[in-house]
């Protein structure tokens, strides 16, 4: 289970199970910026899952994985919504073009994007404790 704490100021504490702590935090003047914003780590999943599944392709082919890296653009119209995603995947320049088609399918079967593609539905309900 995923619990979300409201701390001082704009900061929040997450539990992930017993296992991990997230931190957030909001840019000022809304917070003291000390930590990403929700927002940051909602984004940074599609960079880090995109990364994972580019070194599981690598690891599966016996190639190296060293020195690729995923890039995230997001862009946002006037009204501050986002609009879109635009991931890269960048290797260097000695990873094998024969292998360009198979990283980057592997690399797109990240399920945040495909959970993106495919929205489930979000409830929000208040319950006292």
């Amino acid at each position: 289970m995923i619990v979300s704490s409201v701390l001082d100021g704009a900061r929040i504490t997450t539990d992930i199970g017993d296992k991990f702590v997230i931190d957030a935090d909001q840019p000022a003047p809304f917070g003291d910026d000390k930590a990403p914003s929700p927002f940051d780590i909602f984004l940074v999943s599609f960079s880090a899952c995109t990364a994972y599944f580019a070194q599981r392709y690598c690891r599966k082919w016996k190639l190296p994985h060293e020195g690729i890296k995923v890039e995230l653009e997001s862009v946002f119209n006037s009204r501050h919504v986002l609009t879109d995603i635009h991931l890269k995947l960048k290797v260097p320049a000695s990873f094998p073009r024969d292998h360009f088609a198979g990283l980057l399918r592997n690399a797109g079967a990240c399920p945040v994007k495909k959970a993106m593609e495919a929205p489930p539905a979000v409830t929000l309900e208040l319950i006292e404790a």
